[in-house]
């Protein structure tokens, strides 16, 4: 046979929470004296420390008053905590504020007699509702109840609950709120996250003075049948007339204060409460052996208001009653003919209700239920902790998020979606999401790419428009006065920001900067980053820029060949930069990549320059001419190196015998014992293949050197242009040194030229970026001009040209098809290397007597397609590149 107690465990146990919750019956049990109460007792007795429980004699409390008191009051049966439960018990706001207001009627003034007897209301207590004095008491009284109801020693506890229960809700919000004005782009300063902040603290502050007030609940007496609430009416009124109203007015409202306290403590709320982890109901045992008393009235009126308002209790009663008290007492009322329209209403509304009769009557007869029954109570407890669960997700989730958003945040340059913090550098494309962020770079670099993307935002605007990336290093550290490399990145912004700005046509110019790191050592990194974006934004066409030939550009072009991406370099002029790896251990394997184009001449052209002037016309009466070559020596500069091993075998070809290689290092330094060495092999000309910043060391340690009784010769690379226009005075002044250098481009070529410049020329001869360095400058002009032309000519019926289109055109810019640009003719004539025919460059003398302190000694290659060959000896079949990597015609 089965145990009764496990009927009442189904009962007690509440559904999942996707389910409803079902009404629960109240259990008569109905036997001789002390039998059924025995029963019902039994009954309950295995589930009252594990759920919410209260159980009241016949004959305990006097009145209704008293026993909802002692259920629900302050310190009711029902509101006691339960062990095991992990959770607060049911609060009681709404039965708690009619006890109270009912109370008043027994607590009258200390004054009595002073303070009514001018308002005409001597002797009366309560006032009448309407009374002004009687509000005003009220008025003080409501404040009183409320600050002593959560005061005291209980503050802490309340606080505690109220913050608890409010913060699960405005935490997430606030870092909702936190996500959203951050969007994807950087935060602006910590703007979002004050904003999520004050969400939070102001939600959670405002519904914990909700609750306390009684905010969320005091609307409902308006909602209610009993002793409504009028509307507009204040509390302190309304608790005035609960306190002059009758007693069976008051205790319906109590039973029903009652049923819907524990409704809101059952109640699926869409905010995070307590309400959603209470797997059990609770539990109700009465006795009542007369008609009338306390625990009858209680029962009978719990059924009545339960069957009016459609609304059963989220409770099991289990009920000790006599025979004669088994059954409600319902009885038709002969009403008048013509109430019958509000009789049909009503009869109506019950069956929109569809109240199930609540009593269900047992008799106690047989063996008493087994007291020591266990229930099963694993399902509630589950319950309560997937609520814990859900709320901790909810409170520390928002926390861990933002921890962790705020560390990749940080890791991608403040939420930029291509671009990465490494080694405390913003790596990759920092505009790609919008304007880049202020604080990622610092000086004129900020303010040039602030123009940029002010250029970016008229293009977009225009619709139409294409993307070219510029790559390049704009996060330099350490950097000195004479390191060309920050004047190199600032001339390289500075002419695409011009470039794109005079592009007027369709479609627009959109430029991306992407950052490759100091020394460009995250160009890979760099390069992938670029790729990722390429394959996400159609508009991309193209990359320019890779100023200098070290492992991390060349890397960068091993990336993006892979993504076949098309590219136009600027200064790097490394001979196999743009080659690719072909898997072979030979270093020197691969072929050059089909992707990867540029706008300068190699190290071996101008190496072939730099050493037949040097023996033409330097040491033209020398009858065995020798040469130092100072290079640096740092692992992964390609550069350096090249140029050193291109000039040995120039030198060779003009007969110049080489006396030594010295190097140095960047890092390392040496410079000065560079120049000691250099000195003692006492040679014609020394050729300086180091970087810049080293540059302006040497020729003082040459000036102050024993070097010999004449003129020490220097011919430096093109790397220094940036150190002699800045210290040519310096240069100048130094009486023992004769110092060339080689130029790829340079707006004094044009000033000594017939041909007439470019409209960006004419700009910089009339005093345009006085302060640039004008290969960087030039080149990079030349380069996204010889993209964005490609582009604009694939471009067709308003359809974005493709990457491939793009290559194909570049591809086409030979012969007839040629660029003039501002560094001179740009013709990819070679079907396999893409370095541009014939190209500009010169040897330069510092001087004192010119604008920029360099005066054209030599300039091979043509500034312009009409332009006939220089007559000079020096150029004739200057060579492109070695004749090992020379592939002929296309």
């Amino acid at each position: 046979m089965a145990d009764p107690h496990d009927a009442i465990e189904q009962l007690v146990r509440r559904p999942w929470f996707w389910r409803a919750d079902h009404p629960l019956p109240v259990i008569v049990v109905t036997g001789p004296d002390g039998v059924a109460a025995e029963v019902a007792t039994r009954l309950a007795a295995p589930f009252q420390d594990v759920l919410p429980h209260a159980s009241v004699e016949s004959g305990e409390y006097g009145t209704l008053y008293d026993l909802v008191a002692a259920l629900a009051g302050e310190h009711g049966q029902l509101g006691k905590p339960v062990p095991g439960s992990f959770l607060p018990p049911p609060r009681f706001p709404l039965v708690q504020f009619v006890l109270w207001a009912r109370r008043q009627r027994d607590e009258r003034p200390a004054d009595d007699d002073d303070a009514w007897d001018g308002a005409g209301f001597a002797g009366r207590w309560p006032p009448a509702p309407h009374s002004r004095t009687g509000q005003d008491e009220f008025k003080e009284r409501v404040k009183a109840w409320r600050r002593a109801r959560y005061g005291g020693d209980r503050n802490r506890r309340t606080a505690a609950d109220f913050i608890g229960r409010a913060a699960s809700t405005w935490v997430p919000l606030g870092t909702l709120a936190v996500w959203l004005a951050g969007g994807a782009s950087d935060l602006v300063g910590l703007i979002p996250w004050a904003l999520g902040i004050l969400v939070a603290l102001a939600g959670t502050a405002l519904q914990a003075v909700l609750s306390i007030r009684g905010s969320f609940f005091n609307g409902w007496f308006r909602r209610q049948p009993y002793l409504t609430r009028r509307r507009f009416e204040r509390l302190p009124r309304y608790a005035l007339r609960l306190a002059n109203a009758g007693d069976d007015e008051i205790d319906r409202l109590l039973i029903h204060a009652f049923c819907q306290d524990l409704r809101q403590a059952y109640q699926r709320w869409i905010i995070p409460w307590p309400s959603w982890g209470r797997g059990l109901y609770g539990m109700l045992v009465l006795e009542a052996r007369r008609h009338g008393e306390a625990t009858e009235r209680f029962l009978r009126i719990l059924e009545e208001t339960t069957e009016e308002t459609g609304l059963p209790a989220p409770i099991l009663v289990i009920a000790a009653l006599p025979d004669e008290l088994k059954d409600e007492r319902r009885s038709a009322v002969p009403a008048d003919l013509r109430r019958l329209p509000a009789l049909v209403e009503g009869w109506r509304g019950k069956v929109r209700r569809r109240v199930p009769r609540l009593r269900m009557v047992v008799a106690a007869d047989g063996p008493l239920p087994d007291a020591d029954h266990r229930p099963r109570m694993l399902r509630g407890r589950l319950r309560a902790i997937g609520y814990w669960s859900a709320v901790a997700l909810l409170v520390v989730g928002p926390a861990v998020w933002a921890v962790q958003n705020q560390r990749d945040r940080l890791a991608h340059c403040g939420g930029l979606s291509f671009a990465e913090r490494i080694d405390g550098e913003c790596v990759g494309v920092v505009n790609a999401d919008g304007p880049a962020p202020g604080d990622l770079f610092t000086g004129d670099v900020t303010t040039l790419i602030a123009k940029i993307d002010r250029n970016n935002a008229s293009a977009e605007e225009a619709g139409s428009y294409v993307s070219v990336v510029l790559f390049g290093e704009y996060s330099i550290r350490d950097t000195v006065p004479e390191d060309s490399r920050r004047a190199g990145a600032l001339a390289e912004l500075a002419a695409v920001e011009e470039y794109q700005r005079t592009v007027a046509s369709t479609p627009r110019l959109r430029v991306l900067v992407a950052n490759s790191g100091d020394n460009l050592r995250q160009g890979r990194r760099g390069a992938e980053l670029i790729r990722e974006l390429a394959e996400s934004d159609p508009h991309v066409v193209g990359v320019v820029g890779f100023p200098r030939s070290v492992a991390g550009v060349q890397e960068a072009i091993q990336v993006l060949h892979e993504a076949k991406i098309p590219m136009v370099g600027t200064t790097g002029t490394a001979d196999r930069l743009g080659y690719i790896r072909d898997g072979s251990i030979d270093r020197d394997a691969g072929y050059p990549s089909p992707y990867y184009f540029h706008a300068g001449p190699t190290n071996f052209r101008e190496a072939a320059l730099v050493s037949r002037f040097a023996r033409r016309t330097l040491l033209h009466g020398v009858a065995s001419p020798s040469a130092v070559i100072v290079q640096d020596g740092t692992p992964g500069d390609q550069y350096t190196d090249n140029l050193a091993d291109d000039l040995v075998t120039a030198l060779g070809a003009e007969r110049v015998a080489l006396r030594a290689r010295i190097y140095y290092s960047v890092d390392g330094g040496g410079i000065s014992k560079a120049a000691l060495d250099a000195c003692r092999r006492r040679p014609d000309v020394y050729l300086y293949a180091g970087r810049a910043p080293e540059f302006l060391d040497f020729l003082r340690a040459l000036e102050g050197k024993a070097c010999g009784p004449e003129t020490v010769r220097v011919i430096a690379s093109d790397d220094v242009i940036k150190v002699v226009a800045d210290h040519g005075d310096e240069i100048t002044s130094l009486r023992r040194v004769e110092v060339y250098h080689a130029a790829l481009a340079g707006r004094e070529l044009w000033r000594s030229s017939s041909d007439a410049p470019t409209a960006f020329v004419y700009g910089l001869l009339k005093g345009g970026h006085p302060n640039a360095s004008d290969d960087n400058l030039i080149l990079t002009y030349d380069a996204i001009s010889v993209v964005y032309q490609a582009a604009n000519r694939a471009y067709r019926g308003g359809a974005l040209p493709s990457k491939g289109d793009v290559l194909y055109e570049l591809v086409l810019t030979s012969r007839q098809a040629a660029w003039n640009g501002s560094s001179g003719v740009i013709d990819f004539v070679d079907a396999e290397r893409h370095d541009p025919a014939n190209k500009v460059v010169a040897i330069m003398k510092v001087s004192d007597s010119a604008p920029r302190h360099a005066v054209p000694m030599v300039r091979c290659g043509l500034l312009d397609m009409d332009e006939r060959p220089p007559a000079d000896p020096l150029c004739a079949r200057l060579p492109d590149a070695p004749p090992s990597e020379q592939s002929g015609g296309p």
